[in-house]
């Protein structure tokens, strides 16, 4: 009768026929998990960039230049490099201003999964946020119209 036992020879080339058939699913789906995460983090931190931006504009009046200088200092040097930022003033009090945000992905996360055909170029994390004005910025003096008004 034929022993049960494997020799340890044909077992060991099961166990790597094994890891050859599992460890390519698994590094995908572990930098598939580390990819979402970044981009999840960044999105969460564009969102409270437009939110803080509108915040700004709506509560204390500030400008467009004033705004998008403060949502750029909230993204901070990663994402603020490509980014576009843009800022609607309302002009009157009671009427709704928004802040725009559009960052590229490749800005906020590397392409770990390219291999796989899914790649973060030409793609893009975008939020909003709108609030209605409860003050309204100064127009703003340009040096044209300061030098006709004398």
């Amino acid at each position: 009768m034929k022993s049960a036992r494997v020799s340890l020879g044909r077992r060991g080339a099961i166990l790597s026929m094994e890891l050859v058939l599992v460890l390519p699913i698994f590094l995908l789906l572990i930098f598939g998990i580390a990819q979402f995460s970044m981009l999840m983090s960044a999105h969460a931190r564009i969102t409270s960039a437009a939110q803080s931006g509108v915040r700004l504009m709506s509560l204390s009046g500030a400008g467009v230049s004033e705004v998008e200088e403060r949502v750029a200092n909230l993204l901070g040097s990663a994402l603020a490099v490509n980014c576009e930022i843009g800022v609607q003033p309302a002009e009157y009090v009671g009427q709704i201003g928004s802040v725009f945000i559009r960052v590229p992905m490749s800005s906020a996360s590397p392409d770990l999964l390219w291999m796989t055909g899914f790649s973060l170029s030409n793609r893009y994390l975008e939020s909003s946020a709108a609030m209605v004005m409860e003050r309204v910025a100064a127009a703003e003096v340009t040096a044209e119209d300061s030098g006709s008004a004398f």
